[in-house]
């Protein structure tokens, strides 16, 4: 097995914060010195590659490998799909200190639960290991920490004591 950096699980229905609350974490983050890695789930299956260019004729070709570089960024395509546990051991082999997952519900690491709505508390009972709640609003005791989410300072000193 592998070793890993702390790794946090932001997940919730869509549009609850969940970008907005780890733009924040990310930024708190690299302020403290940490270099941080985000995994995203794509739950949609959206084409990120551009009908019409060359890395897209390369994977329409069969490449299941294909990179692309600029002076200031690279991507890389890969088929099929990694696990989160091999993505999260390349990230951190290409240095990431601190890594937050988006999705990925069904996964084992600390989570926080983002809620827009009471229903939305359903979710608990299908996640392992949440460790606390972010709340558009006040919330009776649900045997977590609670935070509001215009508060993020608090949730990322909370996401700083999970490691």
């Amino acid at each position: 097995m592998f070793s890993v950096p702390p790794i946090i699980q932001i997940v919730g229905y869509s549009n609850t914060g969940k970008t907005t609350l780890i733009t924040y974490l990310i930024k708190h983050f690299q302020q403290s010195g940490r270099r941080v890695g985000v995994i995203k789930r794509d739950g949609h299956d959206h084409e990120w590659d551009q009908e019409g260019k060359d890395t897209r004729k390369f994977r329409d070709a069969g490449a299941p490998l294909v990179a692309i570089q600029s002076p200031t960024k690279m991507a890389w395509f890969e088929q099929p799909p990694l696990s989160l546990p091999v993505l999260i051991e390349r990230m951190h082999q290409a240095g990431a200190q601190l890594i937050i997952v988006e999705g990925f519900k069904t996964a084992s690491y600390p989570k926080l639960l983002l809620i827009r709505e009471l229903s939305h508390l359903a979710l608990l009972d299908s996640l392992t290991n949440c460790r606390g709640i972010v709340s558009w609003f006040p919330l009776e005791d649900q045997g977590l920490p609670v935070y509001s989410i215009e508060q993020p300072q608090q949730v990322a000193a909370f996401a700083e004591s999970l490691f």
